[in-house]
Formats: structure tokens, sequence, C-alpha cells
């Protein structure tokens, strides 16, 4: 069983809108609970609606714990709104891997993207010292590890020098979800900006038995990080 506390939107597929069908379909029984009530998501010029506090969060909770139903085997997070609400986040991982230490915790730090902040300063520092040394599982994008890491990363030995460093702060996955453009070191392309598809891979690899070193063709990484015990 699931409990993801995530954003909410009415038009647009983020958050928990996105989250909670797919998990039901792959089998899991998922306990949503609201972040935030936003009439779209923050990429948006204008974003209306409710962001929730911390006391939201620990009133659904103690219903919750009233009731016996604190079962859950993994923990979802991605947007939050609050410091305040970041910390009774932290409270509640807490609180549940001590009524079940086997408990996942799968963060996604939604904090921003190419360059541009969705969150204020506070909560990339409360993340910091609050949620990573908590979680089990985080889901950067580039911009996201290089907020929590203080390093760049512009590269894949960069990408992995973070994740490393995400290590050392306490997680034991590191996932960077996306990256900017790097070049492929198989396969060419005279255009730079040409989309990538399967099918012009086919096309390039045909017409090209050898790979031509002076044009690349782009791709996105992900970066995927394991601390072994």
């Amino acid at each position: 069983r699931v409990l993801s506390i995530q954003s909410s939107v009415v038009h647009g597929y983020v958050g928990n809108k996105c989250a909670v069908f797919p998990l039901q379909l792959l089998g899991f029984d998922v306990d949503p609970v609201v972040s935030v009530q936003f009439s779209n998501h923050t990429g948006y010029p204008t974003i209306k609606g409710h962001v929730f506090d911390g006391n939201h969060l620990r009133d659904i909770l103690s219903g919750l714990k009233a009731n016996g139903l604190i079962c859950h085997t993994h923990l979802l997070t991605g947007y939050i709104g609050s410091v305040s609400l970041l910390e009774a986040v932290a409270a509640v991982a807490q609180e549940l891997k001590t009524v079940n230490p086997g408990l996942t915790y799968v963060c996604d730090p939604v904090l921003g993207d190419e360059g541009k902040l969705y969150v204020s300063q506070d909560l990339v520092n409360a993340y910091k010292t609050t949620i990573v040394p908590l979680a089990d599982i985080l889901t950067p994008n580039q911009f996201e590890a290089e907020l929590l890491t203080d390093m760049t990363v512009t590269t894949e030995a960069d990408a992995i020098a973070a994740a490393g460093k995400l290590h050392r702060m306490g997680l034991k996955t590191v996932i960077i979800t996306s990256m900017n453009p790097l070049p492929h070191p198989e396969y060419s392309s005279p255009d730079r900006s040409a989309p990538v598809t399967a099918a012009a891979v086919v096309q390039q690899q045909q017409q090209q038995q050898q790979p031509d070193p002076q044009q690349e063709l782009q791709y996105i990484n992900l970066i995927a990080s394991t601390k072994v015990p």
C-alpha cells in the first residue's frame, strides 16, 4: 500500500493525478494526500489555488492512525509547496518507518527545471537537511540534482559524481531522470537540432556503417545509481 503525498491540479497530469491510476494498474493500493490544489502545474505563468501546510498532513495522519490504517509499504512524495508541509512529511516518513522498518520512501524532489525554481530556496535547503537523509530512492532531474548537491552537472561523469554525493548524504538509490542532450558516442547526425527517433537511428545505421566523429546525434540520459552495502 502506497501513501502518495503529491500535488493535485485541475488541468493537466502531474502529481497524484498521473501517479495514482498507474500504480493501481500495477496492483498497488494507493492512499493519496493532496499537498497543493492548483488550477494547473507551475510551468504556467499564472497559478491559482491553495498550498497546504503541515497541520493538513498531521490531521490526516492522525485520522488514519486512530482507525488503525497505518499499514503502508511505500511512501511516495512529489511537489511540496511549503516548508511546514515538508517538515510534516519528514515526521510522517519517520513514523511510517517505525511502524514498518521495511518501508520504501521514494522522493521526487520537485524543485524546478531548466534553471528555474518552482519553490522557495528555503525548501531546497530543507530537502537537503530533512528529506534526503530519510528517503531511500531519489528521482531528481538534472537541475534538481545540482541544487541538492551544489554541483554543476553537465556530463555523465558529473551526474555520477552528483549521485555519489547523494549516496553519501544517505540515499540508497539515485535516478537522475533527465539531462540536457549530450553527444551519442556511436551515432551521428548532420543536424544537431533534429529530433531523435528510432526510425532516424535505423536510417542512420543503414546509410553509414562507420560513425563520423565530426557529427553527433543527441540523446537524453537517465542516470541510475544504487549504493551496494
